[in-house]
């Protein structure tokens, strides 16, 4: 049975206010939160967070490079690469792997839409189709295709935004849920039949894309720029870093 995902595990005072131009304000609560998250992003646990920036890093210089030359086997080569580095399951992954021509033309295909701002939506519609590839890795695809605006969505980092209110009581987002097995011991997105992936991915669009892209750029200018671990300089906010921050506070303190 499918669900809004909805949890109350966030400090009260970690909420958001509406700005004069009607952009989301993070509180002082949410921005330490976040920056602390951020600072000290491990993934998977134990990792370490400077080799997991490393590798973060290194993921988004291989993509960048690919794209350059966007053939059907660049892009095929970048979602197998995104695929791993996400810890998609074996058979899923195996499935990208192995991709005929033809899936590899419409992986191409819905990459170079990624990559373009008016066909975003597209594009992960696209992804989504592709055998192995969910709305899941389709986001975290298109977050290292473009990490200046992309952003992945994952039960974690959806579960943080469902639970992130206003200060007038607005919830941020509505993401729907539902149980992966039937002893309920774990939940994920919503996303295997059409109807629900397709509010999960307008949701995605229209609400938590937006969100993260207003609280980055409100901690950036109010100069509270994170510290990477790997380099140990101070970098300004993306929705991705974000989205990493949201989700890595929720790995570790958030509900299931």
């Amino acid at each position: 049975m499918s669900q809004p995902i909805f949890a109350a595990s966030l400090p009260e005072a970690a909420n958001l206010s509406m700005g004069q131009n009607n952009r989301w304000k993070a509180s002082p609560s949410l921005t330490s939160l976040l920056l602390t998250a951020r600072n000290n992003y491990d993934w998977p646990s134990g990792t370490g967070a400077a080799k997991s920036q490393n590798i973060i890093i290194d993921l988004e210089n291989d993509v960048a490079q690919l794209l350059k030359s966007p053939s059907p086997e660049n892009t095929h080569t970048i979602a197998v690469k995104v695929s791993s580095w996400a810890g998609n399951n074996k058979k899923s992954h195996d499935q990208i792997v192995m991709s005929s021509p033809h899936i590899k033309s419409a992986i191409h295909t819905s990459i170079l839409s990624l990559i373009a701002p008016s066909t975003v939506h597209q594009g992960l519609l696209g992804l989504c189709a592709v055998p192995g590839i969910s709305l899941v890795i389709a986001s975290k695809i298109y977050r290292f295709c473009d990490p200046q605006h992309g952003a992945a969505v994952d039960r974690h980092a959806s579960y943080f935004t469902n639970s992130l209110y206003s200060n007038q009581g607005v919830r941020t987002t509505e993401f729907l849920r539902e149980w992966s097995n039937s002893k309920h011991r774990a939940s994920r997105l919503a996303i295997y039949s059409q109807s629900k992936l397709k509010q999960n991915l307008n949701e995605y669009i229209e609400n938590y894309l937006p969100t993260l892209t207003d609280i980055a750029t409100h901690l950036n200018s109010t100069h509270n720029f994170y510290t990477c671990s790997e380099t140990k300089a101070r970098k300004p906010w993306r929705p991705a870093d974000v989205e990493m921050a949201a989700y890595y506070w929720w790995a570790q303190n958030g509900a299931r």
